[in-house]
């Protein structure tokens, strides 16, 4: 193995005899030897429960437990910690403020886009709110002039990201439209925190959601930005370790962000999320992106350059995942082959719906990209399209 991949033991294995092309990264990302070695020493040496007890264990583990509050609040350029909340990864923590806003979202509206994961749909229906998107191009370029803002618009919800297209969204100036109709924003994440930098104070969103497993960390583990303005926000889930004292009668709570941290959290999964920031900090962010940059635009052209291949979205600007589709192939049959070949794609209509129907498809192969893949990587993905297109010309 070469660059970074000889940095995730996983990736050193054969599939079916063939060397391991993993590009399913918007489902889930692989893990370095760094964040894997993290989790052992942990369970090793350090493992309690945190917050409750004065003994020794505790103690350590609460420290590096905080430290990782630190490390992601850096990280994602917020105030001070305090404005990081522990969650079980994005859905969760969409869901987590889809509760706590639900008695000013219930028949409300929340401004949506049309590349939007289900994660940020289905919560906001739960909170009985209406969902209106913002209207897009057919490229997947979203209309930022014709956005519709009204007085029933309580919040725009909106992914950084599309894991379906690599779409990037302009957060910052939707924010902006946003921020002039006093209406606050959720930026969905999870497709942007491993690849593109963050700064919560520039794009000013009100919250920002992602998980740990989608930036080399463990599942189970994510991340709920909340800025100041609703640090007062009631808790969407009630128990131990969010209270400050509670009686038959009546219970108050602790201060953010432990407020929201309510029962015994994935600690080992958090703690890997600020070995991961180290990773990817210690390579440095920059070159991670440049290196990523290249080897998209390497497979997007390469792409676009079959004829038998409809490429989906064409957006300013795009990253980490492409979706495409051969003509007269169903997208599964084609996962199956290229996984025979030792390529890992995705196939389906990857938990967004309402784009496909948009797209007026059923679903698309996806092909997701991480630090660790190369152009050489891209070869042997091109090279398995071609051997499929073979089999059924």
């Amino acid at each position: 193995m070469t660059g970074f991949a000889k940095d995730f033991p996983i990736l050193a294995q054969k599939v079916y005899g063939k060397r391991l092309v993993y590009l399913d990264n918007a489902a889930t990302t692989q893990k370095p030897n760094s964040v894997i070695d993290t989790i052992s020493d942990f369970y090793k040496t350090d493992y309690s429960n945190i917050h409750r007890g004065v003994h020794y264990l505790s103690e350590r583990s609460s420290e590096r437990y905080e430290k990782t509050r630190e490390k992601v609040s850096d990280f994602i350029g917020a105030r001070n910690s305090s404005e990081v909340t522990f969650t079980a990864g994005t859905t969760d923590a969409i869901n987590q403020v889809a509760r706590s806003l639900e008695p000013s979202l219930r028949g409300n509206e929340v401004l949506v886009t049309g590349v939007e994961h289900h994660s940020n749909i289905v919560p906001w229906q739960m909170a009985e709110a209406k969902l209106k998107a913002i209207p897009m191009d057919e490229d997947c370029n979203l209309l930022l002039d014709s956005v519709d803002i009204t007085d029933k618009t309580k919040l725009v919800a909106i992914s950084h990201v599309s894991n379906v297209l690599g779409s990037v969204n302009d957060i910052k100036e939707i924010t902006e439209i946003a921020k002039d109709h006093d209406v606050p924003v959720l930026v969905d994440a999870a497709q942007s925190i491993q690849h593109l930098p963050l700064d919560v104070k520039d794009i000013d969103c009100d919250f920002l959601v992602a998980s740990g497993h989608k930036m080399y960390a463990s599942t189970g583990a994510g991340v709920l930005y909340t800025n100041d303005r609703f640090s007062d926000l009631m808790p969407a889930k009630g128990g131990g370790g969010m209270v400050d004292k509670v009686s038959l009668e009546k219970t108050t709570y602790q201060e953010p962000p432990l407020r929201y941290e309510a029962g015994t959290p994935h600690i080992a999964g958090i703690i890997s999320m600020g070995a991961s920031i180290d990773y990817m900090q210690k390579i440095g962010l920059e070159k991670i992106e440049k290196h990523e940059n290249d080897v998209y635009s390497y497979a997007r052209d390469r792409l676009l350059e079959m004829d038998n291949v409809t490429v989906y979205g064409n957006t300013t600007r795009m990253c980490g995942s492409i979706s495409f589709n051969l003509d007269q192939v169903h997208h599964y049959d084609v996962g199956l082959m290229m996984d025979k070949m030792g390529v890992a794609v995705r196939t389906g209509h990857h938990c967004a719906q309402p784009l496909m129907e948009s797209l007026t498809i059923e679903g698309t192969v996806r092909a997701s990209f991480a630090l660790y893949n190369t152009k050489e990587d891209v070869d042997r993905l091109i090279e398995g399209i071609e051997k499929v297109e073979m089999m059924y010309t």
